[in-house]
């Protein structure tokens, strides 16, 4: 599965160089490069959201999932279960902990009444109905699920979240943004990591030929691979050589194996949105029972129970079909014609 993600990213980064080349487009610069992409898309949208207006789009998103879904969520909301705005000594960041097993999960957020805190609150949301429906099915040895699932639930529901938005934002600059803000995630999150896990498959390889793992040797085979990626020999992106240094500082590297589950969460969890989105009542309870399962199996076979097969091309394939009918609705807003790959 590992290789099969990183093999067939690769045979999908003629979607990616459309994504770099539109956002080169939408910024008017002559020529992309590595450091524009973590400039705003549309930079004159100012996208504010209060959290009671928060509450209510996120309420009405998730109406899909069904009424005990969302009763469960109404008392997140109403019954303490979140810290929500930011505080003296408060630490950054969010993170929802569904540890107190036969109590109810805790969020922490720190919101400051933006679009990305909304999502933000929808993410963390979803790990908490993951927990909650977990120790409420399981028993307390079963009840944890594991690390590769983790980011399905909240990455599902911020993709129920966009797609409610898109259908509830009439004006075309606030609907780029979030489509822009959709294919950001898209990039950091399958692009990027799995962009990572080869640099570490590779690593890894290097090691087991006993060839040196010198800074150099790193930095060289980190550049390689972000020039292939971001296009930089197809005149797509400019990858500056300072870039071969910023694996150093990446601290996941320390740590064997684990960027890639970022790439195979988001491509599960767009590939069930989508069944749940078509409204297909059976891809809704199948979704269900996934977040009841806690760690009962193996990951792979709690995935394939869901409805999705991490062994095959089909989430990944899903996701990049989704990609390109955003870039298509980008294109269309802007006024231009699609350049799919391979047209």
């Amino acid at each position: 599965m590992y290789t099969r993600l990183v093999d067939g990213v690769n045979t999908h980064l003629p979607t990616f160089h459309r994504y770099l080349r539109l956002r080169q487009r939408m910024m008017k610069v002559p020529e992309l490069h590595y450091y524009d992409l973590y400039a705003p898309l549309v930079a004159s949208v100012d996208l504010t959201c209060p959290a009671e207006e928060a509450q209510k789009q996120i309420m009405t998103a998730l109406k899909p999932l069904g009424a005990d879904y969302a009763a469960v969520a109404t008392r997140a909301f109403t019954e303490r279960w979140i810290d929500l705005y930011p505080n003296d000594g408060k630490r950054a960041g969010a993170y929802s902990n569904g540890g107190a097993y036969d109590v109810h999960p805790y969020m922490l957020l720190n919101y400051n009444g933006k679009y990305a805190d909304m999502s933000t609150l929808a993410h963390e949301l979803g790990h908490t109905m993951h927990s909650y429906y977990s120790n409420k099915t399981q028993p307390f040895p079963t009840a944890s699920y594991p690390i590769f699932v983790a980011e399905v639930a909240s990455t599902f529901n911020e993709a129920l979240l966009i797609d409610h938005m898109l259908n509830t934002i009439v004006d075309d600059s606030p609907k780029l943004s979030l489509l822009g803000s959709y294919l950001e995630n898209i990039k950091g999150t399958v692009f990027r990591q799995t962009q990572f896990a080869e640099f570490e498959l590779r690593i890894h390889e290097m090691a087991e030929k006993s060839q040196p793992l010198t800074g150099d040797a790193l930095g060289k085979l980190y550049a390689d691979i972000t020039r292939k990626y971001y296009g930089h020999d197809k005149g797509v992106t400019v990858v500056d050589d300072y870039v071969a240094h910023e694996w150093a500082f990446v601290p996941h590297f320390y740590r064997n194996f684990y960027v890639f589950q970022y790439a195979t969460s988001f491509t599960a969890s767009s590939a069930l949105a989508e069944k749940v989105l078509a409204g297909d009542p059976a891809a809704t309870e199948r979704y269900l029972t996934f977040l009841g399962a806690g760690g009962s199996a193996y990951p792979i076979d709690l995935l394939k129970a869901a409805g999705v097969d991490m062994t095959t091309d089909e989430p990944l394939e899903l996701t990049m079909k989704k990609m390109n009918r955003v870039m298509d609705q980008m294109e269309k807003l802007l006024g231009g014609t699609s350049a799919r790959p391979g047209r």
